[in-house]
């Protein structure tokens, strides 16, 4: 009788206890075909919104976040409002205040379509470790049926020697990656506490996948910074839509 382990993969590197769990609602390609039809007619919609930037206007952009968005919001109270003879001709106070109010609506499109994002993910997550599970189970029974079916054992050593034994598919170098102008790619298993690094000549930005808006940060070429704790799933994005850029970060083992 095949042997089922339970879910404990029992391996020199990992002795890891999980479960399978149960997908009630699975991802269908109806939903699929919907989602797809529904994101171009996003794209109908919200394309007409972006702004292609030369190399220059990109590196001149201020840099907007708390401490920023509370000196505007001060000069805004204490002289554009109160002295409105400081405001130049460029602009006046109601078209500031459509500014205003165009910025809170992309931020708030932003954290829906990041939720979303969120949801589609997670459940990837839930679905690659079902897979996971069912592989392994069936590494358990071919153990056991490999004791009297030498073929069998054959492969479970083959496919141990690849992939279990000490030393095999090591993940201490960083992964590469490219990443197109505008784009945005989401990348899970991130090791936190590890240094993400932009290593190509454009502005890229990261934020923790279902994470507040305001807590997205900035990372200027050549530089990087430590992925702060539970950025298992992250976003990234290249703030230039002119030029590809690179980076690298460590996945977890």
């Amino acid at each position: 009788m095949p042997y089922s382990g339970g879910g404990l993969h029992n391996t020199k590197k990992i002795r890891i206890m999980t479960e399978n769990i149960a997908i009630t609602a699975p991802l269908t390609p109806a939903m699929v075909t919907s989602s797809i039809t529904g994101i171009t007619g996003l794209h109908t919609i919200l394309d007409i919104i972006k702004i292609s930037l030369t190399k220059a206007q990109t590196k001149g952009m201020y840099k907007v976040g708390p401490i920023r968005t509370a000196e505007i919001n001060t000069i805004y109270i204490k002289l554009m409002k109160a002295h409105p003879e400081t405001i130049t001709s460029l602009f006046t106070i109601a078209s500031f205040d459509a500014l205003t109010q165009e910025g809170i609506d992309s931020n708030m499109l932003e954290a829906m379509f990041l939720a979303l994002a969120a949801i589609v993910g997670g459940h990837g997550d839930i679905v690659q470790s079902d897979r996971m599970y069912m592989a392994l189970q069936c590494m358990d029974n071919a153990r056991f049926i490999g004791k009297t079916v030498p073929v069998v054992q054959s492969i479970v050593e083959e496919v141990s020697a690849e992939f279990f034994m000490k030393g095999a598919a090591s993940k201490k170098d960083p992964t590469a990656y490219s990443i197109a102008p505008a784009a945005t790619i989401i990348i899970s298993g991130v090791a936190t506490s590890k240094y993400f690094t932009n290593s190509g000549s454009t502005i890229l930005s990261i934020l923790k996948v279902g994470g507040l808006v305001t807590e997205t940060i900035t990372v200027f070429p050549g530089s990087g910074c430590l992925v702060p704790t539970n950025w298992t799933k992250i976003v990234v994005t290249n703030v230039s839509a002119l030029s590809a850029g690179s980076f690298s970060v460590y996945i977890q083992s």
